[in-house]
């Protein structure tokens, strides 16, 4: 299993805005990602989260993982759409109060 953390820097000022992370695990066939984004409050709502998201997408899938997966609140609305906007979608599988939302490599 390995654990990847990026931080989230804001172009111009240089402050932290927030940070993505990914558990990988390749105990299964195909290495597979639990996924996580936090973004700072003053930041929000400028589409830093989904940029980031999709930028660590991107990265996993270049490293051949084929299964990504996030698990976000139902009344969380602004990581739903971070999470659609990264290309996952909602299962029907609940964990801790939360929905899990599941991307499959197709290739």
């Amino acid at each position: 299993m390995t654990w990847c953390n990026w931080v989230i820097l804001r172009h111009g000022p240089g402050c932290l805005a927030g940070t993505v992370q990914a558990t990988i695990s390749t105990a299964g066939e195909q290495p597979a990602a639990e996924v996580a984004w936090v973004v700072g409050r003053p930041w929000q709502g400028q589409g830093i989260a989904r940029e980031a998201a999709q930028a660590l997408i991107a990265w996993l899938r270049r490293h051949s993982v084929h299964a990504v997966v996030a698990h976000i609140h139902p009344d969380h609305s602004a990581s739903a759409a971070v999470a659609t906007a990264a290309g996952l979608t909602p299962t029907d599988h609940w964990q801790d109060g939360e929905i899990r939302w599941r991307l499959t490599a197709t290739s």
